[in-house]
């Protein structure tokens, strides 16, 4: 063996010895001078003829030189008093000794990391991969990778883990209902099962989320609207979750675009003769479209369970609910709502439970996390978001920076990590990356590693599903990882276009549009 060169993150060796025939990429290779041991990855392999390398000196090697190994590898920690640290602190001198590490060599080093949970077994050796609770929990999480890559596979073994815990308390937002099923969950389903009553986002957000009135372009309605508001819930807040009534609130609008309003005169003569003249209100005429849209909204079928008449006490169950750890994991289930009022729904409930654990002193808050089933819809890194858009967002972004300190944290998953907020990514410790084709995500992935440990990323184009490399401060180590399949696993909402073509069945296309129509 002889060595080329030791650089900050990467050693590169060249030899013609039989030691390095049956390394692989990915492999383990110690590189030691008796006094510091690194442990570096296998990048990259090369397998030349010794003549074919001019740079190379014809007293180099002592052996008859038949071919030259070169491997190319990164350095991903040390071995200190027998045990596997990341941190580097001193580098070995130029005479060293290289070997492949074994399966018994690597049991060794990692013998002081078998606490926390089982997330499946390191592929190159076949033993069980464990991950610190403490430290994946502590600080954010992110799970990556493309759909069919096992993502809600790792989420559901994570959960499957978590509920083993007594005092556990995980809410997760279900966008698909993937989870809907599992034992040790509540499944609260948000819709016919479970309402959620428009007074709960607050003025601010039911008028810009739910109703879509912009406030910047629609002046005059939010005047009638605010005035209505105030008149129905004379102890509202625009940003919190108070009671009203709906109907009042519409009745209230739909007086106000028809009132007439009195002159204090009379008609002298003619057939309103002794009746008292009367002029338009203010706003007589100008909210004719605000009623219709509200009334619309009200009656739509898909929206019915944000009009239930539900008392202020309501929120204090749903609270409740939510957030009691009675139960390990809560599973918010958002599937059989329409898309444009869900996300709203998991910003709202997002803020409840941040701000009710704020209130808490340190010494009594318990803490949870919230698990953001395909978080790239909304949490995006879009600067083109509106004005209620980026509220939701900042809500996700104040609890990545500050939420540690009031115990709540977040673990995302996503399938599009290019298009994630950029200030969660930068806030996650800990990544889970799975198979990953597109650049852009794999780009965006590698600005978040740390050092040494970017060019793992390339190689999960090769994965196979449930595949994954595990990076950050919960594992001693970055390598693959075969998760284990949870005993409950997702329920995939992926419909078998193949199979159901080849049955031969015709459809009610007639009583479809009629759903559609009566809405």
């Amino acid at each position: 063996m002889k060595l080329i060169r030791i650089l900050s993150d990467r050693v590169q060796i060249r030899s013609d010895y039989k030691e390095f025939d049956d390394v692989r990429i990915n492999d383990l290779i110690s590189v030691s001078d008796g006094d510091v041991e690194l442990v570096t990855m296998v990048n990259a392999l090369t397998d030349t003829d010794a003549e074919d390398e001019p740079e190379i000196d014809d007293n180099d090697y002592i052996m008859e030189r038949g071919s030259v190994k070169m491997l190319e590898c990164s350095i991903i920690g040390t071995v200190k008093d027998g045990s596997f640290e990341k941190a580097v602190d001193r580098y070995p001198t130029m005479r060293v000794e290289a070997h492949r590490i074994g399966r018994e060599e690597f049991v060794s080093m990692l013998k002081k990391y078998m606490d926390g949970f089982y997330i499946g077994d390191y592929t190159a050796y076949g033993i069980p991969a464990y991950v610190d609770g403490n430290k994946f929990f502590q600080r954010h999480s992110c799970v990556v990778g493309n759909t069919g890559a096992g993502k809600s596979e790792t989420v559901a073994k994570i959960l499957e883990q978590v509920s083993k815990l007594p005092g556990a308390n995980v809410i997760v937002f279900d966008i698909h209902g993937e989870y809907r099923n599992l034992s040790y969950a509540r499944n609260i389903s948000v819709g016919k099962e479970k309402p959620f009553p428009i007074w709960m986002f607050g003025f601010s957000d039911m008028i810009s989320n739910i109703l879509k009135i912009k406030e910047e372009s629609a002046t005059v309605a939010m005047t009638a609207l605010r005035k209505c508001y105030y008149k129905v819930c004379p102890n509202g807040k625009e940003n919190k979750p108070i009671y009203f009534s709906y109907v009042e609130f519409v009745k209230l609008m739909k007086f106000l675009d028809e009132q007439m309003i009195g002159t204090g005169e009379v008609y002298k003569s003619g057939e309103k003769a002794g009746q008292e003249k009367v002029t338009k209100g203010d706003y007589n005429g100008k909210l004719t479209n605000v009623v219709n849209l509200l009334v619309d909204k009200m009656a739509d079928s898909k929206y019915r369970f944000l009009f239930e008449d539900m008392p202020q006490k309501y929120l204090y169950d749903f609270v409740a609910e939510i957030m009691n750890n009675d139960v390990p994991v809560k599973n918010i289930d958002l599937s059989e709502i329409p898309h444009d009022v869900a996300i709203p729904i998991i910003g709202v409930i997002t803020k409840l439970v941040y701000e009710i654990q704020r209130t808490y002193p340190v010494s009594e808050v318990h803490p949870v996390t919230l698990v953001c089933d395909e978080a790239h819809v909304y949490i995006p890194n879009d600067f083109q978001l509106s004005a209620s858009q980026r509220r939701m967002v900042e809500i996700f972004e104040d609890i990545a920076k500050e939420g540690r300190k009031f115990g709540t944290t977040l673990f995302v998953a996503s399938q599009r990590p290019s298009g994630l907020n950029k200030t969660i990514m930068a806030q996650c410790a800990n990544f889970i990356v799975g198979k990953m084709n597109n650049e852009n995500d794999k780009a965006m992935i590698k600005g978040m590693m740390p050092d040494g440990s970017e060019s793992v990323i390339d190689e999960t184009a090769m994965f196979q599903p449930g595949d994954v490399f595990v990076i950050g401060d919960a594992v001693p180590i970055p390598m693959k990882i075969h998760v284990g399949l949870a005993k409950e696993r997702p329920q995939s909402r992926t419909i078998a276009f193949w199979d159901r073509w080849r049955d031969e069945k015709f459809l009610d296309f007639a009583k479809a549009t009629t759903r559609y129509i009566t809405g």
